[in-house]
């Protein structure tokens, strides 16, 4: 028996690449999984995944930047469910395209960054805390290598994946009394684009080859992580922005 088993989980941008393989991991663990997600073609993947599965699901439209929503949306998901337990934020916005210098960035690209981001990923964080005010939980937000060292032409999503790690280590000092953990991952993962990329040209993606010299699978290499920082092996462990990157962080 898992200790997941039971357990109620729930994934924001659950619908997306990253997402889907933790909500498939989580319920394979017994865990009542459900999957916050702006995109209604999204989620049609995420329950098209959960169909096979065994243990409870559930998947709701929702907009991170409309606080009112967040609230709403966890509420269903603690009736539904019986309460919360893990938390996991892995929505983000990118700006158009990905590369994109911080002369041509916009106004209102910048602004989406920040609300899906970091004012996203607190208000999802504030829509979990009253159920896990009284018992504890696990909260696990996506970072990025790019919020601790800035690349050129990431600097906006860097910037708001720096607000990230500071509202990770920040929550963790802040909710230490309601016994909540509060971690962050930065994760370096093989996503659709890149593997289409591969396709297109074997040797396209060299130049990011981590010293390990591959490029981390979402299940085999980020979600057992994931599934550690929820689990009682991390009762120890708060306030760390932990780089999952095939050792990409210590080139910087």
């Amino acid at each position: 028996m898992s200790e997941f088993d039971g357990k109620s989980v729930i994934i924001t941008g659950g619908g997306g690449h990253g997402g889907r393989a933790l909500a498939r991991l989580f319920a394979e663990a017994g865990a009542k999984v459900a999957a916050f997600d702006i995109s209604e073609a999204s989620l049609a993947g995420f329950h098209a995944d959960m169909a096979s599965k065994t243990a409870a699901t559930l998947g709701i439209a929702c907009d991170l930047r409309d606080w009112d929503q967040l609230q709403a949306s966890a509420d269903r998901v603690a009736t539904a469910f019986g309460g919360i337990d893990i938390l996991i934020n892995t929505a983000t916005a990118r700006t158009n395209p990905v590369w994109k210098g911080i002369e041509d960035c916009s106004h209102a690209e910048l602004t989406e960054l920040m609300e899906v981001g970091p004012n996203g990923t607190l208000g999802a964080m504030r829509a979990v805390l009253p159920y896990m005010k009284g018992k504890g939980g696990k909260i696990i937000n996506f970072g990025s290598g790019s919020g601790r060292n800035p690349a050129p032409g990431l600097g906006a999503y860097g910037m708001s994946k720096a607000a990230v790690h500071s509202l990770t280590k920040l929550a963790a000092r802040e909710w230490s009394k309601y016994r909540i953990n509060v971690n962050g991952i930065l994760p370096f993962m093989m996503t659709p684009t890149m593997a289409q990329s591969l396709r297109d040209d074997p040797h396209a993606l060299d130049p990011f080859l981590p010293p390990l010299n591959w490029i981390g699978d979402a299940e085999r290499d980020i979600g057992q992580v994931v599934l550690f920082l929820a689990s009682s092996a991390s009762d120890y462990i708060t306030g760390q922005n932990l780089p999952v990157d095939g050792g990409t962080d210590m080139m910087f």
